[in-house]
């Protein structure tokens, strides 16, 4: 009798705690997104957006390098981790062992976009040509600026470019994008290495003022090393700049908020915005346009 007593006791108590527990739904709760730095105006974006349509629901965003983010949602800290690489071999690991199904979500096609000073005479590189800067070979008084020293711009160029090491190279590691920017408004000897998304809202004050202030350099693919093309909405969306990256979406939980805002940025709205951001939406959607007819007058 002392026994049942007991276990009727541990369920109440059980479904009391539940009962009070705030629950996390697709329209309200709250979840931390880890981003990489280099992608916070389009997350900025994202998060806007969805607080629009949800008020209730609170999004905080810590913006870091990747493999910092990546490694927080892979140990539970955050619920999203939005970077611009798959899973690492052992990360799926990980999901394999958890019996969780490893399900990116791509939300957008970004670029790494090279900038030069106003007065430079860098405005175009072929890819060629980087490499050797890279490898200490060509131009090695010019500064390779990054936003930090685990960038994931850097880790993406040395990826790109196939490079063993970067022992030869003149990197210099600055505090983040803007002010990668900072940098080479002030320095002729140097090229930086940003975002592109930092610099793809037309309509945005702080994008244009960032354009208005650098020199983008146009940059050629080794196979075609005389046709220079920019992180542009076009060239994205034709595969000609030399430099495109995914951004993509990682999470552990598949329920609540979480899941609900990974769909709404790769859902119509949230291509929306990638678009309106100047990237080149992962999910293309048909727009219906319907012209109605009606005589003049009437």
């Amino acid at each position: 009798m002392k026994m049942i007593f007991m276990a009727v006791f541990t369920a109440i108590v059980l479904s009391q705690c539940i009962s009070h527990e705030k629950q996390d739904l697709p329209n309200e709760g709250e979840i931390t997104i880890a981003a990489d730095e280099s992608l916070q105006p389009i997350v900025d974006a994202e998060i806007m957006a969805y607080n629009a349509h949800y008020p209730k629901a609170k999004i905080n965003v810590i913006y870091m390098p990747e493999q910092k983010a990546m490694r927080l949602m892979m140990n539970d800290s955050v619920n999203i981790a939005i970077v611009t690489r798959e899973a690492t071999a052992g990360e799926k690991v990980v999901y394999t062992n958890n019996n969780i199904p490893y399900l990116p979500a791509k939300m957008a096609l970004d670029g790494v976009a090279i900038i030069s000073n106003l007065e430079s005479s860098i405005k175009n590189l072929s890819s060629i040509e980087l490499k050797a800067m890279f490898e200490g070979k060509k131009n090695t008084e010019i500064k390779l600026v990054f936003d930090n020293s685990s960038s994931s711009n850097l880790n993406y160029m040395i990826q790109k470019l196939g490079l063993k090491d970067v022992n030869n190279a003149n990197i210099f590691a600055a505090e983040g994008n803007k002010d990668v920017v900072e940098y080479i408004k002030k320095n002729k000897n140097a090229i930086g290495f940003i975002g592109g998304n930092w610099i793809s809202d037309i309509d945005d004050s702080k994008s244009q003022n960032f354009i208005n202030s650098i020199h983008v350099v146009g940059i050629s693919d080794i196979k075609t090393p005389n046709n220079y093309f920019k992180p542009t909405t076009a060239s994205l969306k034709a595969r000609k700049y030399p430099f495109e990256r995914k951004v993509i979406l990682h999470t552990k939980k598949g329920y609540g908020l979480t899941s609900a805002f990974i769909r709404f940025c790769c859902a119509y709205i949230g291509q929306l915005v990638v678009e309106k951001s100047g990237l080149l939406p992962y999910y293309i959607y048909n727009r219906e346009i319907i012209i109605e007819k009606k005589p003049i007058g009437k």
